[in-house]
């Protein structure tokens, strides 16, 4: 069985992200998704 490493290495540090529709569903997880990976994400 193959393993996926999800860890975030901050590919989007420094950069800036907003997200409309970000209150639930796609949005909300791309919002986690992009803070996860160091972005600041406008909402």
């Amino acid at each position: 069985m193959t393993t996926i490493d999800t860890t975030p290495i901050g590919l989007l540090s420094g950069k800036v992200v907003l997200i409309t529709g970000a209150s639930r569903g796609i949005g909300a997880a791309a919002a986690r998704l992009f803070a996860r990976e160091g972005a600041a994400v406008g909402l």
